[in-house]
C-alpha cells in the first residue's frame, strides 16, 4: 500500500482526475464537470484522443435513439440475446445488466449535453447477422458527422490523428464507394478538399466532438506527456490522488473524490501481451503508451486482475510496412486486404486453415494449437495475392498501381518459386491453390465458407464478383506477404470492477476512489467475444457511470 502523508504538499488539488483522454476519460471528466466538480484529465502521450482516435470510430448501441428516429426496428430482448450470444457465457450477467441499463442513457448525455453528433449507419451489419440470435441487418452501428479541427483552438495540432483510416471519408461516403477494397472509385477531389480544411472523420472525428466539448467548452484542464506513476491511497486503502512526472520530475495530484483510469492496456508491452494473448509474436495497431500500467499501478494497491478467454477478442492479421512509424515505433496495420478476391491465407504447410475475410473465425484459428507436435501449426501466416489483386485493390498505404518495395513482400512468376521463398511447403501450397481456385471460379469456398458473413461483403468485399470475398489467385506474377498477430487496445486481461465502475481488490471489496473504465478494465461485462464499436460503447457507459458515481461520493 503506498500511503501518502498528510503533510506532503499537493502540486494540483481536484475532486476528481482522469487518467487517459480517450473516450472514457472525457465522458467520466465531463459528468463530474457538470455537477459542479473541479477536474482534470492527464495523459502520458504528449496529444489528446488516446485510442479511439486511431479507430474506426464506430460505437455498438443496439436499439439505439437514431435507429428510432429513422423508424428502424430493434428491441432490448434482441439487443441482449446478441450481446450474450457475443459473451458465449464469459461475462458476469451483473455487469452486462448494468452496461445494458446505462448505456442509451450516457450516448444521449454525450448527445445533448457534448453536441456528439451520431448518424446510425443503416448498411453496417453486426458480425454475425443472420447467424446469430438479436443479430441485425444495420442501424446498430452510430458514427460521426464531419468534424472541423479549428473549432480544438490551442489542441488542434495537439491531438491523435489516425495512420489506419482515409480522413476526410465518412462511413457513408464509403459504402457510396463500394468499400475499402474498391480504392480506385474513391472521390479524391473530395477528400482532398476536406483534408485541407481539417475535416475529421472516424475515430479522429469522434474524439474531436469529445475533445472540444470537455477542454474548449467546459475549459477541462489536461496535461499531456504526464504519466501516472503511482497510486496515492490513504490510511484505510482508498484512492486520494497520484504521483505522476511532468518534465521530469514528480508532479503529485489530489483528487479528492476519485481517480478515474482509463489508459488502456498493454498493447505496447510485448512480453505481457504476448503472455496474455497467447501468442508468440505481437505488434500493434494502437497509438504508444499502452505498457501495462492498468495492471502495474492497479496490482501495486491490490487491484484483482481479470481475464476473459484470449481466442476471439480483436486481435487481427497484420503487417508493418518497412519505414512506417508512429512516435518512433513501428506502426502496425490490420490485414483488411485478406478478405478482398484474388488473394488467400496459408501456414507454413501451404495450407488454408480460416476464412480469411471474417477476423472473428481467423482470430482463434490462428492461435491453434498442436498438441501432438507440441506446435502453433498457424504460426506463421501469408497472404498470398495475384496480378489480378494488384491490378484492382491496395496493399497498405500502395495503391493499386505502386510498385510493393522488396523488403516488404515476395515475388515470384510461379507459385512453386514464392512458396520457396516465403519458407513454405511448395507442394502443401500448389494443392492448395489448385482447390482453392477450382471453387473460387464458381465463388464458392466449401471448405471455410469465405463470403457468406453480409459484415465482410460490405467492409472489403468487391460487390462486382458473385461472391464479393472470393475470387482465383492465377495470374502471374505471385506476391507473398508475412503476416503477425496484431492488436487494436481490447486486451484480454484487465482490472476487475463493479456495477459503479470501481475497481475491485483481490480480496473482494470494491477500492474507494479507484474507477477502472475502457480498455484498463477486464471485459467481464461483455465477455468472450467482440463485436467492432462494443469497446467504444462500455468505455462511454462506464465513464458515464464514474463520473457519476465519483461526484457523489464525499472525500
Amino acid at each position: 500500500m503506498n500511503i501518502f502523508g498528510r503533510r506532503q504538499k499537493w502540486d494540483l488539488e481536484v475532486d476528481v482526475l482522469a487518467l487517459g483522454s480517450g473516450l472514457g476519460g472525457l465522458t467520466a471528466a465531463m459528468v463530474a464537470h457538470d455537477a459542479g466538480k473541479k477536474v482534470a484529465v492527464i495523459d502520458k502521450s504528449p496529444k489528446l484522443g488516446g485510442v479511439c482516435a486511431y479507430s474506426g470510430g464506430e460505437t455498438f448501441n443496439p436499439n439505439n435513439r437514431q435507429m428510432r428516429e429513422a423508424g428502424v426496428e430493434d428491441s432490448e430482448e434482441a439487443a441482449r440475446a446478441y450481446v450474450d450470444f457475443i459473451a458465449a457465457g464469459f461475462n458476469e450477467p451483473e455487469l452486462t445488466d448494468r452496461l445494458m441499463e446505462m448505456r442509451n442513457e450516457a450516448m444521449d448525455y454525450l448527445t445533448d449535453r457534448a453536441h456528439v453528433d451520431w448518424v446510425s449507419s443503416p448498411t453496417q451489419t453486426d458480425y454475425y447477422f443472420p447467424f446469430a440470435p438479436g443479430s441485425h441487418e444495420g442501424g446498430r452501428y452510430l458514427v460521426m458527422n464531419l468534424f472541423s479541427g479549428a473549432e480544438l483552438g490551442e489542441w488542434q495540432t495537439r491531438t491523435h490523428i489516425s495512420p489506419h483510416h482515409p480522413m476526410g471519408l465518412l462511413h457513408t461516403d464509403l459504402t457510396r464507394f463500394g468499400g475499402l477494397a474498391k480504392v480506385k472509385e474513391w472521390d479524391y477531389e473530395m477528400i482532398a478538399e476536406r483534408l485541407s480544411n481539417d475535416q475529421r472523420t472516424f475515430g479522429t472525428g469522434m474524439m474531436g466532438f469529445l475533445i472540444k466539448a470537455a477542454m474548449v467548452d467546459r475549459g477541462i484542464p489536461a496535461y499531456v506527456d504526464t504519466p501516472a506513476r503511482e497510486l496515492m491511497t490513504d490510511d484505510a486503502g482508498a484512492v486520494i490522488g497520484v504521483r505522476a512526472e511532468r518534465e521530469g520530475r514528480d508532479f503529485f495530484i489530489r483528487a479528492a473524490q476519485g481517480v478515474v483510469m482509463c489508459i488502456g492496456g498493454y498493447d505496447h508491452n510485448v512480453p505481457m501481451a504476448t503472455r496474455y494473448e497467447n501468442t508468440r509474436e505481437w505488434g500493434t495497431a494502437c497509438p504508444p503508451g499502452l505498457d501495462g500500467d492498468n495492471i502495474v499501478l492497479g496490482g501495486e494497491i491490490g487491484a484483482s486482475v481479470a481475464n476473459v478467454p484470449p481466442t476471439n477478442l480483436a486481435m487481427f492479421f497484420g503487417y508493418n510496412i518497412p519505414g512506417e512509424e508512429h512516435f518512433g515505433k513501428p506502426l502496425y496495420r490490420t490485414a483488411f486486404e485478406t478478405g478482398i478476391p484474388h488473394s488467400m491465407v496459408v501456414n507454413r504447410a501451404g495450407k488454408r486453415f480460416c476464412d480469411e475475410s471474417f477476423y472473428k473465425d481467423a482470430n482463434p484459428r490462428m492461435r491453434e494449437w498442436n498438441g501432438a507436435r507440441q506446435d502453433l501449426p498457424n504460426d506463421p501466416s501469408f497472404m498470398i495475392f495475384d496480378t489480378h489483386y494488384r491490378d484492382q485493390y491496395p496493399v497498405g498505404s500502395f495503391m493499386p498501381d505502386q510498385e510493393l518495395p522488396e523488403e516488404f513482400v515476395e515475388r515470384a512468376e510461379t507459385p512453386g518459386a514464392l512458396a520457396q521463398k516465403l519458407g513454405i511447403d511448395p507442394e502443401g501450397f500448389e494443392r492448395t491453390l489448385q482447390d482453392f481456385n477450382t471453387h473460387a471460379e464458381k465463388g464458392e469456398d466449401p471448405e471455410f465458407g469465405r463470403g457468406q458473413y453480409l459484415w465482410a461483403n460490405r467492409l472489403c468485399g468487391d460487390s462486382s464478383y458473385p461472391n464479393p470475398n472470393l475470387a482465383p489467385v492465377n495470374k502471374a506474377p505471385y506476391y507473398g506477404l508475412r503476416l503477425t498477430p496484431i492488436g487494436v487496445g481490447i486486451n484480454s486481461h484487465g482490472l476487475r470492477f463493479d456495477r459503479d465502475a470501481q475497481a475491485v481488490h483481490v480480496r473482494g471489496h470494491s477500492i474507494p476512489g479507484f474507477y477502472v473504465v475502457g480498455n484498463s478494465a477486464a471485459l467481464l461485462d461483455i465477455g468472450g467475444g467482440y463485436q467492432s464499436g462494443m469497446s467504444n460503447l462500455r468505455a462511454i457507459t462506464w465513464g458515464y457511470i464514474a463520473g457519476q458515481h465519483a461526484a457523489t461520493r464525499s472525500s
